[in-house]
Parts: structure tokens; sequence; C-alpha cells
């Protein structure tokens, strides 16, 4: 699932950027989609670590760190890096870290966790094994 449209990554970074880091020789929707693709991917390897994937519905907070990674792939591989676009991509693999390792969510599309078929409003789910020791047992 890709997570962003070149109209995200234009109402994020202004509509003239993506013009303004193109070469000219490039089909940019061509360019747009595969920078938005490789940034899915990198997105999915994060949050397959908490999440099922496909993800049924498209949240909103995964948005911003989409754009901002396809516009460094986008920026990286034409030499137009700068110091803001980096940051941004490193600020998206952050708040991705966070949310693979459940200190962050996915806002109003994160999934309810199953337990024996139920679900659980607050998240927690807790197992024990059968108990070992106690009075009266040998």
């Amino acid at each position: 699932m890709i997570y962003a449209s070149q109209a995200d990554i234009e109402e994020i970074w202004g509509a003239d950027f993506l013009a303004d880091i193109l070469p000219e020789d490039v089909d940019p929707a061509a360019a747009i989609t595969r920078a938005l693709e490789f940034a899915a991917r990198e997105i999915d390897a994060h949050i397959s670590a908490r999440y099922e994937l496909p993800l049924a519905t498209r949240p909103d907070v995964l948005i911003s760190p989409c754009a901002n990674i396809a516009v460094y792939v986008l920026a990286n591989r034409h030499a137009a890096l700068t110091t803001t676009i980096e940051d941004r991509y490193k600020d998206a693999v952050d708040l991705l870290k966070r949310i693979a390792e459940g200190k962050a969510g996915l806002g109003s599309a994160e999934p309810k966790i199953s337990v024996d078929g139920t679900s659980s409003d607050s998240g927690a789910a807790f197992f024990a094994e059968p108990r070992i020791f106690g009075r009266g047992r040998s």
C-alpha cells in the first residue's frame, strides 16, 4: 500500500518543490510513483514488526513519513539533497522505529489487538502457563 500521493508531497513541501528537485529529462509522474513505492516498502519494513500487512486502511499518520522518505529518495538520486530533506527523512525513520517498538501508534487506524477472539480496548493482553508450584501440590 502506498501511504502518500504526489498531491500529499506538494501539500507538505509546496507546489513547485518537485519541479525544483527533478531534472527536466525525467518523467515526473514515473519518478514520483517509484519514490512513493520505495517509501512504502521502507515503511512496511518497519511496521511489519508490529502489524500484519497489508493494513486494512491507510493511516493518516503515515502520509508525512511516506512523503518525506519519497522526497529524500528523489533528492538523493538527483543530487538535490539538502539538510532539511535529510532531517525530515531521519525524523520519518525515527517515527517508524517508535511505531515498530510500540512507543507510538497509527492513531485512529490503530488495529485492535485480538485475544482469543475478543478485542482489548487498551491493547493489553496477558497470558500465563498453568501453575507448577503451590500448596497441596506434589
